[in-house]
């Protein structure tokens, strides 16, 4: 999971567009990194899947910096609630610790900015 928030992944349009602009603003940098498959363990396919349905559940403060929180718990319970999915502790715990993953990564970057 880490490695799918570390970089966005472009296509190669948009890295060629990337790499032009680098180019005339004579910046180098490294070759691209590519990641290849990432392989899950089976046990954990309906958290991860699940987590692909709620990632944009997470909450963000804008006070003098933005932050992002972690995932809206009460978000995602209606979600559950209107979607009619089942779901088990052993998931939720997964999910909550997909998310707290996830907001240290956001959060990271938004440091850097």
């Amino acid at each position: 999971m880490r490695e799918l928030y570390a970089r966005p992944q472009l296509n190669s349009k948009e890295q060629q567009a990337v790499d032009d602009e680098m180019r005339l603003l004579n910046i180098t940098s490294d070759a691209p990194v590519n990641i290849g498959p990432i392989e899950f363990w089976s046990e954990h396919e309906t958290a991860l899947m699940w987590w692909l349905q709620v990632q944009d559940l997470m909450r963000y403060s804008h006070n003098q910096m933005t932050v992002c929180e972690g995932l809206d718990v009460m978000a995602v319970q209606a979600d559950v609630a209107m979607s009619g999915r089942k779901v088990n502790a052993v998931d939720y715990q997964k999910l909550r610790l997909i998310g707290h993953t996830v907001t240290g990564l956001i959060n990271e970057q938004l440091m850097k900015r």
